[in-house]
C-alpha cells in the first residue's frame, strides 16, 4: 500500500508533462458527440440491467466482440448508424430518431400575434429616421412616440401579453 501511495505521489510531483490538457482540448472538441455518446451508453446499461443480460451476452446478440460492447457502454465510441441499428435490434429498444424530410412549404406552423403596435406610430417613426437628424434627436423622438404606447407589465416573467 505504502509504494503504492509513494508511486502515485510521485507521478504527482514528477517533472513529466501531464496530459490533462490535451485530454480536456479533446473533450471540448468533441463534446456534443461524447455527450450522445454517454447517453446511448446509459441507455444500453438500463437495458442490459432490465434484461439481465452481461456484456458478453450482447456482444454474441450484435455479433461483435466484447472488447467492443465496453467501449461503447464506457461512453467514448463514435458510433455509427451501423452501431446503433445493431444495438437497437439486439436490446429491441430505440435510441435515435430520424426526423422525416419535408419541404418549408409542408411545415404547418402556428402563432399568436401577442401586441401590435398602431400603424400611425409606426408610420411616425419611419418618417422621423427618414429624414436626416442627429442620432440624438432621433433617440429622443422614439422614446416619445414609445411612450404612447399603451403596455401592461406581465405578473411574471412568464406572463405574455394580450
Amino acid at each position: 500500500m505504502k509504494t503504492k501511495n509513494l508511486e502515485n505521489f510521485q507521478k504527482l510531483v514528477s517533472n513529466e508533462q501531464s496530459s490533462w490538457l490535451d485530454k480536456f482540448l479533446y473533450y471540448k472538441a468533441n463534446k456534443s458527440w461524447l455527450d450522445k455518446s454517454a447517453m446511448v451508453a446509459v441507455n444500453v446499461l438500463e437495458a442490459l440491467k432490465a434484461n439481465g443480460w452481461s456484456q458478453k451476452d450482447l456482444a454474441q446478440k450484435m455479433k461483435v466482440s466484447a472488447q467492443q460492447v465496453n467501449k461503447i457502454l464506457k461512453g467514448q465510441q463514435n458510433l455509427t448508424f451501423e452501431t446503433i441499428s445493431k444495438l437497437e435490434s439486439a436490446l429491441d429498444i430505440s435510441l435515435m430518431e430520424i426526423i422525416d424530410y419535408k419541404p418549408v412549404t409542408d411545415i404547418k406552423t402556428s402563432a399568436t400575434q401577442i401586441k401590435s403596435v398602431p400603424t400611425t406610430l409606426i408610420k411616425e417613426i419611419i418618417l422621423r429616421t427618414d429624414k436626416e437628424e442627429s442620432p440624438l434627436t432621433i433617440r429622443t423622438q422614439m422614446r416619445v412616440v414609445h411612450k404612447r404606447i399603451p403596455y401592461s407589465r406581465p405578473r411574471n416573467k412568464f406572463a405574455i401579453a394580450r
